[in-house]
């Protein structure tokens, strides 16, 4: 009861901070879209790619291991800080002195200045990584959910500023080190434990096996996850990779939202339920068919409605978005699922399974992206969510069978949400061919998202009641 009550309280916490920085995140991007070009967001993300690879390493899996270990030292504590900050030293330093190589191989020369920039971020997240794990381990996910909040706000106020007064691709910038600066300050003032004198390196080896598979395991889910912008930056341009950027963002929206909440939540509950493989394997389909129960008809109804939702929000200029989302989206309907095996691996300290199955999955992956760029963004699209598919079966069964699960137990969750997801699908996608061609896309979302909804949730209703009342009374904080 006890841990229900602290999942119930830390999805709370963590879905108003959720909301607050999603709803003003994508409020940055709609005004940052009319204000700058796609290709200001393309060069940050071509700077974003090196910056993201290098950020595998920024604490060498230590905060997870914070997470799951049962007991910790002052002295582990100590010397997992100290060794925080000495590799944030470090890569602030190799970013900046690598930023040409990247500007050579882009042959875009604006990418260098901009990933100098955002080689500080190194240095402040070293300083804070092991404050923010220990309120992760503490439960203590109102004091993140303020601190997330108001780093993303003044994140937000700096990075519109700055378009405003046309600085460009560099409004991106300023917005990222505003909110790695503000947000080092807050954890600093919310985490009450501070750094001795101490660097025990017989403490750090405890943990570094743990910990470097989980880094490798990073390592080589990033190059997967990051290849496609590499490939399309150096191939195809800097507008190409602006359009593909925006629509692989928004297949994120439920990994980066619901999943990342709940499972955020759920891995230092499932490090407490390590050893009970029984409890976890319950917790775990619970936690999934919740999940899908908000994401399916998120992206699903994304899918239905991807023009007039492309056309009303960010403009004409961004219509070549259009067919990536209707591949996009239903696949990201799958992938907030698949994410969450990530906490089945670390808690029950099998990081090294996890670095076999990136290694594997990994190099796939990047394969298909070279497959499909001779027919352009589509084609790397097209050709990354075919192989997407095909390894979804493995990635849930082989991390199943740490906590005693087959791949049909989750399919036995997971039907009604995506029957009535689909049932919606067809509502909102049928109606939409019968509308007028000249009715504005602000008006089709205003007549069809309303009508998705209710039409999930009278499917839920007949189908799926117990679950959609127990999830609302989740997010009400009553249990």
């Amino acid at each position: 009861m006890s841990l229900r009550i602290s999942a119930i309280s830390g999805v709370k916490w963590s879905s108003i901070s959720h909301i607050g920085c999603r709803s003003l995140s994508l409020l940055t991007t709609v005004i940052l879209a009319r204000l700058l070009v796609p290709a200001d967001f393309g060069l940050v993300g071509m700077a974003a790619v090196v910056i993201g690879f290098i950020e595998m390493f920024k604490d060498l899996g230590t905060a997870a291991a914070v997470i799951q270990r049962k007991t910790t030292s002052q002295a582990l504590l100590a010397s997992m800080f100290w060794l925080n900050a000495g590799f944030g030293l470090a890569a602030m330093l190799a970013i900046y002195l690598a930023s040409p190589l990247a500007g050579t191989f882009y042959r875009e020369p604006q990418v260098i200045p901009i990933m100098q920039a955002l080689s500080l971020s190194f240095l402040l997240s070293g300083l804070s990584n092991l404050q923010k794990s220990l309120l992760e381990r503490n439960l203590e996910f109102d004091k993140l959910a303020r601190i997330e909040i108001g780093t993303t706000l003044f994140a937000t106020l700096v990075g519109i500023t700055a378009a405003l007064l046309g600085h460009g691709a560099w409004s991106l910038v300023y917005q990222m080190l505003a909110g790695n600066f503000i947000g080092t300050l807050l954890l600093w003032s919310a985490c009450r434990w501070r750094p001795t004198r101490q660097f025990d390196w017989q403490e750090i080896r405890s943990v570094m096996g743990f910990s470097l598979n989980l880094t490798g395991a990073s390592i080589f889910n990033y190059f997967a996850r990051n290849a496609d912008k590499f490939l399309i930056g150096r191939f195809l341009g800097s507008q190409d990779l602006g359009y593909y950027d925006l629509a692989y963002r928004l297949m994120q929206l439920p990994l980066q939202g619901i999943s990342a909440v709940i499972g955020r939540v759920m891995f230092p509950l499932y490090a407490r339920m390590q050893d009970d493989a029984g409890q976890f394997g319950r917790a775990y389909l619970k936690v999934a068919s919740a999940i899908a129960l908000i994401s399916f008809p998120l992206m699903l109804g994304l899918t239905a409605l991807a023009g007039p939702f492309v056309r009303a929000v960010f403009g004409a200029a961004w219509m070549p978005v259009i067919p990536l989302l209707l591949i996009l989206a239903p696949l990201g309907a799958v992938q907030s699922i698949a994410t969450t095996v990530g906490s089945i691996y670390t808690a029950k300290g099998r990081t090294d399974w996890a670095l076999w199955w990136n290694i594997g999955a990994g190099l796939l992956i990047v394969l298909s992206f070279a497959l499909g760029l001779p027919w352009g963004i589509l084609g790397v699209t097209a050709s990354y969510a075919i192989m997407f598919l095909l390894l979804t079966y493995p990635a849930f069964a082989i991390p199943f069978r740490l906590i005693g699960l087959e791949v049909r137990d989750l399919g036995g969750v997971l039907w009604r949400p995506a029957t009535c997801s689909l049932v919606m699908y067809t509502v909102v996608a049928g109606t939409a061919l019968w509308l007028p061609r000249d009715v504005p896309g602000w008006l089709t979302l205003l007549l069809l998202v309303p009508l998705g909804a209710v039409v999930y949730f009278a499917c839920s209703w007949a189908i799926n009641r117990a679950l959609l009342l127990e999830v609302i009374s989740i997010l009400r904080g009553k249990g």
